[in-house]
């Protein structure tokens, strides 16, 4: 199946659930759907007063396949929030109030037939005003889809721009996040400087899914007009349980670098069967599959040592809160001391979802839909991941990634992550130097 095809299969289940009748009140997604509101004001507010709570939707991965990238929600979306509600919420022009903030997460299960399900109840049942969309196409798809069909004002996030186009052209959602060509170039000039180049034998990792085909849809015209020699097994479906065929074609084709964007309990179990199976390979350079702690330290620290990636927020991050002033640096400790784990990327694009929400509010200064969509569409801001400004045609704010590679503890028993390359960004400093992995 094509990229084109699977962004409009999840369209059309988004479709499909918004033409669905959904009878019944409560929370957002009601039992198995995790609806939970996480933030809010009073229970109520006296009749012609308007809402008692201003409500922000969010679809979060928190179990699946793809669930390291929900940790942290609702912990950050809660920071940006209380930071707003202290001062008694924002002020409502029609209502001649300040109102708080709430947030109501519910679980997507990794699953985007799920997040169109939830997203729907969002909407139809709990009535929010604005609705948040990231972690990959799986979420931030349907999330899009929904706030299109039912014109509810949408922020997106945390999906390569890519795959997030073809779900368009767009009204009501605006997204900020960087462009798959990025990672190419990013990853490319990490391989230049470990001496890769022409001939060099690369191993392709693209699933059948929307983000691995808008990343091979990238990389492989461009592996190709730089004179690498391409090992493609194909596509593969998520959740691959024997990776002999592509172990044994790696081996046969001499495959030097592995690259892809597999979920991470894919990588995961596809490194301990080419370890098994004595695959031998210089380097990976991967999206998705260990962006995180949790996940590039499932592997053995002898695997996981040397992993290259892209970065694109962490403590060294230059950027602070519009609401507080905090730095980068300052909320990653703040969470590694209230939780004892380390902090990982999507808490930052969590946190400036909702920067961005609560901005576009208080200029809009009202819950008429059009008015805070058009006051989303003028943000002009910067926010704890960088500035954020929407092309006025497209809908997209380009952000900024680095490169990243995973280095062992003092210890040797578990790997950390270090920025490697910063050529185009220089502004986020480098805290290590790129290294071929001992093999």
């Amino acid at each position: 199946m094509g990229l084109r095809k699977i962004i409009a299969v999840l369209a059309a289940v988004a479709l499909c659930f918004a033409l669905a009748a959904c009878g019944g009140g409560g929370d957002a997604g009601g039992g198995d759907a995790g609806g939970e509101a996480t933030t809010g004001g009073d229970s109520g507010a006296p009749a012609g007063e308007g809402p008692a709570t201003i409500k922000i939707g969010v679809p979060n991965p928190t179990t699946g396949k793809i669930a390291s990238f929900g940790i942290g929600t609702p912990w950050a979306e809660n920071l940006a929030v209380d930071a707003v509600n202290a001062d008694g919420g924002i002020y409502i022009e029609e209502y001649d109030r300040k109102i708080p903030v709430e947030i109501i997460v519910v679980d997507t299960e990794s699953d985007a037939t799920k997040a169109s399900e939830v997203t729907q109840q969002l909407v139809e049942q709990n009535d929010v005003d604005v609705l948040i969309g990231r972690h990959t196409p799986d979420t931030a798809l349907p999330v899009a889809a929904m706030g299109e069909r039912y014109g509810v004002p949408t922020v997106t996030m945390e999906c390569p721009v890519n795959p997030w186009a073809i779900g368009g052209p767009y009204e009501w959602v605006y997204h900020a996040f960087w462009k798959i060509e990025t990672a190419f170039d990013l990853y490319k000039s990490m391989w230049d400087e470990l001496g890769f180049g022409e001939g060099t034998v690369i191993g392709f990792m693209f699933p059948n899914d929307a983000d691995g085909l808008a990343w091979f849809d990238i990389f492989e015209p461009r592996c190709r007009e730089a004179g690498y020699v391409i090992s493609d097994p194909g596509r593969y479906p998520i959740m691959n349980q024997d990776w002999t065929a592509v172990i044994s074609q790696f081996k046969n084709d001499g495959v030097q670098i592995i690259v892809g964007c597999e979920v991470a309990p894919d990588f995961t179990s596809f490194a301990a069967q080419a370890e098994q199976q004595g695959l031998k390979y210089d380097l990976v350079s991967m999206g998705r599959a260990f962006l995180f702690p949790a996940d590039a330290n499932a592997n053995p620290p002898e695997i996981a040592d040397g992993l290259t990636t892209e970065m694109w927020w962490s403590p060294w991050h230059p950027y602070i809160s519009s609401l507080t002033g905090m730095t980068c640096a300052e909320m990653t400790s703040l969470y590694e001391e209230e939780f004892g784990i380390e902090w990982s990327a999507p808490m930052g694009y969590k946190y400036a979802c909702v920067e961005v929400a609560i901005d576009a509010l208080k200029r809009a200064a009202s819950l008429d839909p059009v008015k805070i969509r058009d006051a989303i569409g003028e943000t002009d801001l910067d926010t704890i991941v960088g500035h954020i400004k929407y092309d006025p045609d497209t809908h997209v704010s380009e952000t900024v990634i680095v490169g990243a590679q995973w280095k062992l503890n003092e210890e040797g028993s578990a790997v950390e992550i270090r920025v490697v390359k910063n050529d185009k960004n220089p502004e986020i400093p480098k805290n290590a130097e790129l290294e071929l992995p001992p093999r």
